[in-house]
Formats: C-alpha cells, sequence, structure tokens
C-alpha cells in the first residue's frame, strides 16, 4: 500500500469518529424513569399488585424453562461429539496397533528369512559380501548349503569389502585362500554418495561431469565387478538377476549404491536397516537385489553374537569381554590410548571417562560406551584384521563338482589381473596402527525361524516337566508314609477304622480346648478383684 492512499484513509476515520462524537453530544443518554407505582387512593391496589406477581413468577418460570432446554441441547452436542471423538480415537488406535503390528512382522526374525529366501530363489548369481577384516566369521555355511541345494546352475560370487581396513600383505593372503575355493572379488565401496538432485547440482557449466569429492567417495573394484557380470551376460545372451546377501553391516546396501553411483538403497550404521527386498537396475541387462542381513544363531559364541546379531547383545559387558579377549591387550591400549585394565568394565569405565560420556554425578555411561565401540568395530571406524588358516581346507558345504559349475562362465585371469590392480590402486593402513584379531571361523544362521522354538517356550516346557516330576514324587513320599503308619499300628486298624479314629482324636482335641479355657479365665479371676478402687 501506498503511503498517500495509508494517509487518506487514516484522515477518512478520524472524521467519521468526529461526527459520531457530535452525534452522541447532541442526543445525551435519558435515565429512565423511576416507576411510581400504583397510588394508595387507586381502587382495587391489592388485585393489581396480585396480577403483577403473577405475571413476574411466569415469566421468571418461562425463562427457566427456556435455561433448561438451552442445557439439554448443549449436552446432546456435546455428547455426539464425545461420541465421534471416541469412534475416531478406536479407529486411529486400531491404525496404530496394525501399523505396529506389521512394523514387528517386518522387523522380525520370520520375515527376515522369507526375504533372504526369496532373493536366493530369484536370482541367477549371488554375491555373498564379507567383511575383509574377517572373511571367514562373515561366511554363513547354512545359506551356502541352501544355495547348492536349490539350483546347481546358481553362481555364488565372494565379495571382500573394506578392504582398506586391513594391511596390503593380508589382503593378498586372503584372495589367494578364498580363490581356491570360490572366485572372489576385492572391493571398496563409496562412503560419500550423494542423492541424484545434489549430483544435479553440482554439475558444471562446462562439463556434464561430476565433481571429484574426497577419498572416501572414490569405489575401488567396482569396474572389476561389473566387467564380471557383463561377461556372464555375454555368455547367456540375456538379463541376469543378482542377490547380495551377507551378515549387518556387512556392506550389502553401500557396494549397491556404489556400483549404480547414486544413493539408490538407505545406508547406514544401524544393524538390520534394509528389511526388504529392493531391485536397483544397474544396467540394461544386470539387475540387482538388496536383501535383508543373514541372523546370526543363538547358538553362536557371544563374540559372533557380538558382531554378527541383528541387534545388539543384552548383555553389553559380555560382548566387550569376548570382543578384548580375541585381541592383544597392548593393542588395544595403543589404539584407544588407555592406561592397563584389568578386566573389560574397567576398560569401560577407562573409555568413558576419556571420551567424557558421563552420567549425573560424574558415573561413567559404561553401557553408552560398549554400545558405541561395538558399533565402531561392526562399521568402518576401528582397523584390525585376521589371518587365514595355514592347511587351506575347503568349504564343507560346497563340493568339488558344484565348485567346478561355479567357476563356468567366468573368466578367471582376467579376474585376478583386476584384483591386482585394485589393490595395488587402494590405500592401506601401516600394519603397526591395526589390531591382531583370531576369528573363530564360520558362523552359523537360522534359515527357518519356525523350527526353533523360542526360549520362554521351552523355559515353561521345562518348569512343566519339573513341577509334574515334583507331584510324582511327593505323591510317592506320601503312599511310603502310609504304608508305614499302616505297619505300626495294624492292630488299631484292624480294630477301628481311619474315620472312627479321626473323630476320636477331634473330641479330645475340643475336650482339650475346653479345658483350656475354663483354666485361664480362672486364673484371670484369681488375678483381678472388681471390688478394689485402684486411685
Amino acid at each position: 500500500m501506498t503511503c498517500h492512499k495509508r494517509y487518506k484513509i487514516q484522515k477518512k476515520v478520524r472524521e467519521h469518529n468526529k461526527k459520531l462524537r457530535k452525534e452522541a453530544k447532541k442526543h445525551k443518554h435519558k435515565k429512565p424513569k423511576k416507576d411510581p407505582g400504583v397510588p394508595n387512593t387507586a381502587p382495587f391496589k391489592e388485585e393489581i399488585l396480585r396480577e403483577a406477581e403473577h405475571r413476574k413468577q411466569q415469566r421468571e418460570e418461562l425463562k427457566q424453562k427456556q435455561k433448561l432446554a438451552r442445557q439439554k441441547e448443549f449436552e446432546k452436542k456435546r455428547n455426539q461429539q464425545a461420541n465421534k471423538k471416541d469412534a475416531g480415537d478406536e479407529k486411529s488406535t486400531t491404525k496404530q496397533k496394525m501399523k505396529s503390528s506389521q512394523q514387528v512382522q517386518k522387523n522380525s526374525k520370520k520375515s527376515f528369512c522369507g526375504e533372504l529366501k526369496k532373493v536366493i530363489e530369484a536370482s541367477e548369481v549371488i554375491l555373498e559380501i564379507l567383511d575383509a577384516r574377517d572373511p571367514l566369521g562373515c561366511r554363513c555355511p547354512q545359506v551356502e548349503q541352501l544355495i547348492a541345494q536349490s539350483d546347481e546352475r546358481k553362481k555364488i560370487i565372494l565379495v571382500l569389502n573394506k578392504i582398506d581396513l586391513i594391511p596390503k600383505e593380508n589382503l593378498e593372503n586372503w584372495l589367494s585362500y578364498l580363490n581356491k575355493d570360490l572366485p572372489t572379488i576385492a572391493f571398496k565401496s563409496a562412503m560419500q554418495i550423494k542423492d541424484r538432485t545434489v549430483q544435479e547440482r553440482r554439475k558444471t557449466k562446462k562439463n556434464s561431469a561430476y565433481l571429484e569429492l574426497s577419498r572416501a567417495s572414490k569405489c575401488f573394484g567396482s569396474q572389476c565387478l561389473l566387467k564380471l557380470l557383463q561377461g556372464y551376460c555375454m555368455t547367456k545372451d540375456e538379463g541376469i538377476q543378482v542377490g547380495v546377501i551377507g551378515f549387518p553391516n556387512v556392506g550389502k546396501s553401500s557396494i549397491i549404491n556404489s556400483l549404480k553411483e547414486v544413493r539408490a538403497c538407505n545406508v547406514g550404521p544401524e544393524r538390520g536397516l534394509t528389511k526388504s527386498i529392493q531391485a536397483v537396475h544397474i544396467d540394461k541387462r544386470i539387475k540387482m537385489l538388496d536383501s535383508p542381513c543373514i541372523i546370526a544363531a543363538p547358538s553362536c559364541s557371544a563374540l559372533a553374537l557380538a558382531l554378527r546379531s541383528i541387534t545388539n547383545a543384552e548383555n553389553l559387558l559380555d560382548s566387550v569381554d569376548a570382543v578384548l579377549k580375541h585381541c592383544k591387550k597392548q593393542q588395544i591400549m595403543l589404539h584407544y590410548n588407555i592406561p592397563d585394565y584389568r578386566n573389560s568394565l574397567e576398560f569401560l569405565t577407562l573409555l568413558a571417562q576419556k571420551r567424557g560420556m558421563l552420567k549425573k554425578g560424574g558415573l561413567p555411561d559404561t553401557e553408552g560406551v560398549a554400545k558405541l565401540l561395538l558399533c565402531d568395530w561392526t562399521g568402518a571406524k576401528v582397523s584390525y584384521y585376521s589371518r587365514p588358516p595355514e592347511p587351506w581346507t575347503p568349504s564343507p558345504n560346497l563340493s568339488r563338482e558344484g565348485v567346478a559349475t561355479v567357476q563356468e562362465g567366468f573368466n578367471f585371469q582376467e579376474l585376478e589381473e583386476d584384483n591386482k590392480n585394485t589393490v595395488k590402486a587402494n590405500k592401506y593402513p601401516n600394519q603397526a596402527s591395526t589390531i591382531v584379531f583370531q576369528s573363530l571361523g564360520f558362523t552359523d544362521g537360522i534359515m527357518e525361524e519356525d523350527n526353533e522354538q523360542p526360549e520362554e517356550a521351552l523355559e515353561s516346557e521345562n518348569a512343566e516337566d519339573n513341577d509334574e516330576e515334583l507331584i510324582e514324587e511327593e505323591i510317592e513320599d506320601d503312599e511310603n508314609d502310609l504304608d508305614v503308619v499302616k505297619e505300626e499300628n495294624g492292630a488299631l486298624v484292624s480294630s477301628q477304622t481311619l474315620s472312627e479314629e479321626l473323630k476320636t482324636k477331634n473330641a479330645n482335641l475340643d475336650k482339650l480346648s475346653i479345658d483350656d479355657k475354663e483354666l485361664k479365665t480362672s486364673d484371670l479371676d484369681d488375678a483381678y478383684d472388681f471390688n478394689t478402687d485402684y486411685m
């Protein structure tokens, strides 16, 4: 609005208010005249007053009726609104329950197993992702056996991810060890892949190529893997579906993102983030299926459950203790810059004090530090490595014929050359800064959740069995006691029945109780004299 228009409006308003004030002065508000009432000289004065009172009462009654009617209408409306609200709340609660049940079903172990089976059935080539720091601990014999049983023509390829966290010599040893069993590819997935919208904004005006990000965004081994899959497509002359499987935090989704060069799958440090199948088209012929993680069996060791289970273990102290036991104490002290410790609890308290993770009153937050430590070990922060076993032993789940069928259709000379190139191009940590880790070998997984009974059900069944055994033992003891009593009191049992004996015993007890009462009352009478007054 312009200033001219605003000032004009203000002037008009002032003039209007002035006019209203002038009119109010001319027509002053006069007070109503007082009712003089009925004069005393008027005839029938009493009757007139009675009629006036009667009319007044009628008006008051009418007002009360109207008031009650309004109140009833208001209550009706309020009840209707409350009913509608209750119905809406019930609907919302049912919806929330449905959503929560669906989320529980998605997060359940049964759904994870079902989705994993679907991926294995639908895919022709399966990539088993292994953490280069502990490759044997990331291999699941049950999954490999299931793939071999489902179809012998299915191809299994091992992908060693996170190769930038282990020394170069160790990586070469693991590649030579695993290539004897199955074709293995060295891989380092990109960590800082942006979304499409961010990448489109960062396109240069002169050249349409994307801007280079930091070294963490660089990917190694993607060309080798794509070349291998494209070569297999050429032999088949048709498109293929590639399934990606592995334990949690191994890097399944990040490998797909680095091959696609776009953040197509959700990635994060949380365990079990991928909960359903996700299809990503990398090429016209190659379609990759991202699957939920393999679930570690509860019968596994504490170390395997600490590093490979979906969620953090309930007893965090035991899991941290298992991790620390399989490493050298001096290397952990140097890595975390912590003095000597006696046990895992002392280690967690020292680490909490160093990192400033304290509760109220300056108490160290050991639980929070334990969770953070396990997250670092499953993530990409801690660089540790395990050595391959010296005597090479073939996988028990794969026969020689199965390995031969898997190796058909792949060019292994090119694969070895590409692996050598990736090993040369990648940057590795110093062997002095890394931690030596003792691997426990293969980790068992669950393929069918229905077959395994939950622990609570087993406990309840055991409790019921124990109760039944106790009841049977008590019955036997009672029977033995009865036999002993019958043998001792054979003569009495022959002469009198058990019921007669019980009757006589009860009668004697009643008599004794009556005599005791009389004695007590007589003692009280002797003790106190009511005639004497105590001042």
